[in-house]
C-alpha cells in the first residue's frame, strides 16, 4: 500500500506566502473601507452641523425687529467678493433672550491646530445682549466679540429688496427690507452651496 506523500517545506513556504498575500490585501481594502466611512461621517456630521447653523440665521432674520424710525438692519458689501456683512436686531438670539443685535461676516483666521493649512475662511458671529439706539460698527466689542461660527465657509453674500422686483447690495433704510436674499458658500472639499429668500416679519414662528 502507498504511503500519503507529506507535504515539502517549499509547498508549505508557498502556501503562508500566499495565505500571507492574501491577509495583506483584505487588511488593505479593510483599512481604505474604515477610511472612507470615517471621511464620510466626518462629512455628514459637518453637513448637519452647517445645516443648523443656517437654519438659525434663517430664523433670526425671519424675526427680524425694526424699531420705529430707526434703522433694524445694515448690510453692507464687503470690499473683495463673496465676503459680505450683515448686523441686525432679532427676537431670537443664539444665547440671549429678547431683542439682540447680531452680525455675521466673513473672515480668514489661522486654525492653531492645524498651522500647516495656513489661513482659512469661515463665518463668524457675534450678539450683543442689549441693543442701542444706533447699530454698533464692525470693529471688536468687549461685550460682544467676533466668533468663528463656521469653519471652510468661503462665500456670504446678500441681497435686499423693497418689492421683490428690483434688488440692491447694502441696506441701511429706516424700513425693512421685503425680502432678503442670502446665500453660503461652504470651501472645499464639501463645495456646498445654500441659497435661500427670506421674508423679515416681527416675530415670526419657526417652520
Amino acid at each position: 500500500m502507498r504511503k500519503p506523500r507529506a507535504f515539502t517545506l517549499l509547498e508549505m513556504m508557498l502556501t503562508l506566502a500566499l495565505v500571507a498575500l492574501l491577509y495583506a490585501m483584505i487588511s488593505g481594502i479593510l483599512v481604505q473601507v474604515a477610511r472612507y466611512v470615517r471621511v464620510g461621517r466626518e462629512i455628514a456630521q459637518q453637513r448637519l452641523s452647517f445645516l443648523r447653523e443656517i437654519e438659525i440665521l434663517r430664523y433670526q432674520l425671519r424675526s427680524l425687529h425694526y424699531p420705529a424710525s430707526a434703522v433694524g438692519l445694515v448690510g453692507l458689501r464687503g470690499s473683495l467678493k463673496g465676503r459680505d456683512s450683515v448686523r441686525f436686531l432679532t427676537s431670537r438670539g443664539r444665547r440671549h433672550h429678547g431683542v439682540v443685535e447680531v452680525g455675521y461676516k466673513i473672515e480668514s483666521y489661522l486654525d492653531p491646530k492645524k498651522p500647516e493649512k495656513g489661513e482659512r475662511l469661515g463665518l463668524f458671529y457675534r450678539e450683543f445682549p442689549f441693543r442701542r439706539e444706533l447699530m454698533r460698527t464692525m470693529e471688536e466689542f468687549e461685550e460682544g466679540r467676533w466668533e468663528l461660527l463656521l469653519a471652510d465657509t468661503s462665500l456670504l453674500t446678500l441681497e435686499y429688496s423693497a418689492s421683490g422686483q428690483v434688488w440692491q447690495k447694502e441696506w441701511d433704510g429706516t424700513i425693512p427690507p421685503r425680502i432678503v436674499r442670502l446665500r453660503v458658500d461652504r470651501a472645499k472639499p464639501s463645495n456646498d452651496r445654500f441659497a435661500f429668500d427670506v421674508t423679515p416679519g416681527v416675530g415670526a414662528a419657526r417652520w
